[in-house]
């Protein structure tokens, strides 16, 4: 009797502990949500937010028009949740719509990332892929008369590619691999771009099983040609390049030059290869169109400078995209 009371008393105090520990991860949970949802409502009153919007919608429409229009007459695939669209499309078109199926397809999509991304991003997620799937079904039957195949393939490439890559600019989504990517590499470390050229074998590849092989290669031009195209859509004329300046003279090319372009700047401390001596290495980030105005005060500041440009993907950060423009959720202490 007083072993049995003492391993009933010892489960008691762990499904006790469990229980306790279960309820404050949940009222954790619900306060995250809280304070996510309330970022969203924060954001759905900014003028910046409804610009995405609008460019989202375009950039829907434009992509639903390309898919309508050039990819389902010629027998051509997309990258993405797209593709795999398009390829299990042909077997069921008779019993469900495109845009239905897309939006069959998110839902697990969704599911998985839901854990791993803010509320707003997942809830813009879900606006751009709702206004997707209706525009797909609202251009259903739309024609774009190109007989020629290949300039079917560049055509659909551009038009899709650069209304893509507007409202990613600006923030904006309609989920797909964006988010199985986003999940794949914060638990596996397999790249984003592995996951996606991964995916797009198998459409490629299905693509010339179904049908032949000059339809799979003619679907590999406008992926290329669209993924070209959403890069410079992208970064437009905003590409931006990191850049660094040794100079003899750091404070007057950080007054001459960065100031008057309006770019904030950092300092690290170096020291010369063969001279031995120390100096201050200036490192800023800029725009494309403001290269050319940095260098033209560099050389009137200090013609002897040293300056080394490269091209940079992503900046997050002050003045340019945020973490929750990212996705990313912010992390919260408990109190």
């Amino acid at each position: 009797m007083i072993k049995t009371g003492w391993l009933h008393k010892q489960s008691s105090r762990f499904f006790l502990s469990l229980f306790c520990k279960y309820n404050k991860t949940t009222l954790n949970q619900m306060n995250y949500l809280k304070e996510d949802f309330q970022e969203f409502t924060n954001a759905l009153r900014t003028l910046k937010f409804w610009y995405m919007l609008l460019t989202l919608t375009l950039g829907c429409f434009i992509f639903s028009f390309v898919v309508n229009g050039i990819l389902l007459p010629h027998n051509f695939f997309a990258g993405g949740v797209t593709g795999l669209a398009l390829l299990f499309y042909d077997s069921i078109k008779e019993y469900i719509s495109f845009s239905l199926l897309y939006a069959l397809l998110n839902i697990p999509i969704f599911i998985i990332g839901f854990r791993e991304f803010s509320l707003k991003f997942i809830i813009i997620s879900l606006i751009g892929m709702g206004i997707y799937s209706l525009s797909l079904q609202l251009t259903h039957g739309v024609e774009i008369s190109i007989n020629d195949p290949m300039l079917a393939a560049i055509f659909g490439g551009v038009l899709a590619g650069f209304g893509t890559g507007f409202y990613l600019r600006l923030g904006g989504s309609v989920g797909g691999l964006d988010i199985v990517g986003t999940v794949i590499k914060k638990r596996f470390e397999i790249p984003i771009g592995t996951v996606f050229n991964m995916v797009n074998f198998v459409v490629i590849a299905s693509n010339a099983l179904l049908y032949d092989l000059e339809s799979a290669l003619y679907t590999g031009v406008f992926m290329y040609v669209f993924s070209w195209s959403m890069q410079k859509g992208q970064i437009g004329f905003s590409q931006r390049k990191s850049v660094f300046i040794i100079s003899s003279k750091p404070e007057e090319v950080a007054e001459n030059v960065l100031k008057k372009i309006d770019r904030g700047f950092t300092y690290f401390h170096a020291s010369g290869g063969y001279a031995k001596d120390e100096k201050r290495v200036i490192y800023t980030v800029i725009n494309l169109m403001e290269l050319g105005r940095l260098k033209e005060y560099l050389f009137h500041t200090d013609p002897e400078a040293f300056i080394s440009v490269q091209d940079t993907g992503d900046v997050i950060g002050k003045r340019f995209l945020t973490w929750e423009d990212e996705g990313f959720r912010k992390l919260k202490k408990n109190k």
